[in-house]
């Protein structure tokens, strides 16, 4: 790993044979270089390389990850600091994990670069189409496991990179909201539950102490962004997970919500994000997380009360979302849509006190 300036490309054409050479230590006699990822909301450059070598030893293929070229969205990434996180999980923790995970052949912080072992021949999940329950049975198992093992381990604490729910980054939702709302209720306003969109507008100003009532939670390593897109299945019925660029020490039920309320078309999500979520807690319980510490209750309430924290980040996040990428605007959508059938289902705003009609 790499921690120091050095010659590093600052976009996929300079992913050279040259440059992978130097940097993998093996000699590599050509790169094709394929972009992945467009319209997945992977904030950043992101490529497969497949390398041709007679070193025996070299990679097939590799990933390689850099910062997007959008001033704007590189403005946001580097507040959220998602390049730094991603660059200290791997040299930090990555290798105590115990689930799938890729390994970083190349690290580099100043300025961002990662290579990364390509996870074939796993499948990449579709986010746009959404998980079919064995899809979703498997994810919610490995993220208990991997929730399992970072189960308040006191080690996270001590990563001063790692955000907990104190991180002030969190509490920039109240701003972009204000920004991005009015915009978000052109374009959905008509179409999503009117109590549903009150509870949004009742909820950023107490978020706050929302966020205060939850600073002594039981906490774990979360992912930040548990979806399909950063999923990875396998035959042998494993599961891969990619992208730890929103990697944070917080309540496990975060990554829950997002994925049960996100990650399942509406009529599936009806029928079965109450089963995962139990699935979830007996998965924590069987990988030795306390029957007290983590109750069916306790995961059941935080996700009716995240349901609302997310169906507001949607009204902030629209600021983002580029027009004119087609399954990226398709992916909103379906978040959107998705999340705001769950507020409506579950009356989750209710869990919050605020009233029904």
């Amino acid at each position: 790993m790499v921690d120091g300036p050095v010659d590093v490309p600052q976009t996929l054409n300079g992913v050279t044979a040259g440059w992978m050479t130097e940097h993998l230590g093996r000699v590599i006699d050509a790169v094709e270089v394929t972009q992945i990822g467009e319209g997945s909301g992977f904030m950043g450059q992101l490529a497969r390389v497949t390398i041709t070598s007679s070193d025996p030893a070299a990679p097939a293929s590799v990933i390689v990850k850099m910062p997007t070229l959008d001033p704007g969205a590189r403005a946001i990434g580097e507040m959220m600091g998602v390049w730094v996180r991603e660059h200290s999980f791997y040299r930090d923790i990555a290798p105590d994990v115990d689930i799938r995970i890729p390994t970083a052949l190349v690290n580099i912080v100043d300025p961002p670069l990662l290579v990364l072992e390509d996870l074939r021949p796993g499948v990449v999940g579709d986010h746009v189409a959404g998980a079919t329950i064995g899809q979703a049975e498997r994810a919610i198992d490995v993220i208990a496991q991997h929730h399992a093992q970072w189960f308040e381990d006191p080690r996270l604490a001590r990563l001063e990179w790692l955000p907990g729910l104190d991180d002030p980054a969190i509490l920039t939702l109240q701003d972009t909201f204000a920004i991005g709302w009015p915009l978000f209720l052109e374009r959905y306003g008509d179409v999503l539950p009117a109590r549903c969109l009150r509870w949004c507008e009742e909820f950023v100003p107490g978020i706050p102490e929302w966020i205060e009532r939850h600073y002594d939670d039981p906490a774990t390593l979360i992912h930040g962004d548990f979806r399909l897109d950063n999923l990875l299945f396998y035959d042998d019925g494993s599961v891969g997970v990619i992208d730890w660029q929103l990697c944070m020490r917080a309540p496990g039920q975060t990554d829950i919500v997002y994925f049960c309320a996100n990650n399942l078309d509406v009529e599936t999500r009806e029928l079965h994000d109450l089963a995962l979520i139990d699935r979830y807690v007996a998965g924590l319980h069987r990988h030795g997380v306390p029957e007290d510490k983590v109750t069916v209750d306790q995961v059941r309430r935080g996700y009716l009360e995240g349901l609302v924290f997310y169906a507001v980040s949607f009204g902030a996040s629209l600021l983002t979302i580029d027009p004119a990428n087609e399954r990226g605007t398709a992916l909103f959508d379906a978040l959107v849509e998705r999340t705001f059938a769950a507020l409506e289902h579950h009356s989750a705003g209710l869990a919050l006190g605020f009233a029904d009609a």
